[in-house]
């Protein structure tokens, strides 16, 4: 074998020990060889029926792996039901009040633990080695025993919406109940017809109304003009009358003087007694006050 046939089967080689020690280092990872390698802490849930869980089993939280079933369920030296011992992951924290369950991954799937954490932010984790009770699987039984009370409640609803209808049709929609419904709907429209009638005649009295409003304005402008023509005139007769009082024209005289307005009616006496062509002033004899008689003398 020459030095060229050595070199190329030592490559062969080493090329097959590298796929070798890659695919046993995916095995590790990813196959169940790998979980003997990491650490982990136990738990034990109490069952009261864990029937399909077998050694192995995976223990989920939201679907992820977090850990295995260690052994079989065991029975409880009191009470009833069974104790699983769980082996979780040690940098897996499940929050208390979180909820163990039973789970399938169809109806004759393998069985699975589920961990079901509580809403809201965790205040304490469950202890290493602590005994947690676990919730009650829902299997075929208990799903039928639901669904059976389901059906009843919805055939109780059923029966009750049935003489509901039954009563609404005897009573609310009888014969005599729709005749007055049919003459309370005609009442309606003539009632309807009547307004729309009254409407249009509160029309034309609200036109009228409107046109003797203006009549009313226009007169009401015309009584307030004649009142300025007569406030104005009122000014100006008290301007006459002040200065017929005050002036020194002819009325102001005979209003102001006597004498004046005293000749002025022995004038037209004695014009209506003697006429123009024989005017007599006998108007100021008769009005002329008596003369005084003369003094007596004295006696000495």
């Amino acid at each position: 074998m020459n030095e060229r046939d050595r070199g190329l089967e030592l490559k062969v080689g080493i090329f097959v020990a590298v796929g070798l020690a890659i695919l046993g280092g995916l095995v590790v990872e990813f196959g169940r060889l790998g979980e003997g390698f990491k650490n982990y802490y136990g738990l034990t849930i109490h069952f009261e029926n864990a029937s399909g869980l077998l050694k192995g089993s995976d223990v989920l939280l939201g679907g992820a792996k977090i850990g295995l079933v260690s052994g079989p369920p065991r029975l409880v030296r009191a009470g009833s039901g069974v104790d699983v011992p769980l082996r979780i992951f040690d940098y897996v924290k499940i929050p208390k009040e979180s909820k163990f369950t039973i789970g399938s991954a169809g109806l004759l799937g393998d069985r699975f633990v589920t961990v079901t954490p509580p809403a809201g932010q965790p205040q304490a984790y469950v202890a290493h080695g602590a005994r947690v009770e676990g919730a009650r699987p829902q299997g075929l039984d208990e799903l039928a025993k639901e669904g059976g009370a389901l059906i009843k409640d919805l055939r109780g609803t059923i029966a009750k919406l049935d003489t509901t209808v039954t009563r609404l049709n005897d009573q609310a929609l009888s014969k005599a109940n729709m005749d007055h419904l049919q003459q309370t709907f005609d009442n309606l429209s003539k009632s309807t017809a009547a307004i729309s009638e009254s409407s249009k005649k509160i029309d034309g009295v609200i036109d009228k109304a409107d046109e003797t409003m203006g009549s009313a304005k226009e007169a009401a402008d015309k009584v307030q003009g004649a009142v300025t023509d007569a406030q104005k005139t009122f000014r100006s007769a008290g301007r006459i009358m002040d200065e017929a009082l005050s002036g020194n024209g002819l009325l102001a005289t005979l209003l102001t003087n006597e004498e004046v307005a005293n000749d002025l009616r022995a004038l037209a006496s004695n014009l209506r007694r003697h006429g123009v062509l024989f005017y007599r002033d006998s108007a100021a004899k008769m009005s002329s006050p008596p003369a005084s008689p003369p003094p007596r003398p004295r006696n000495r």
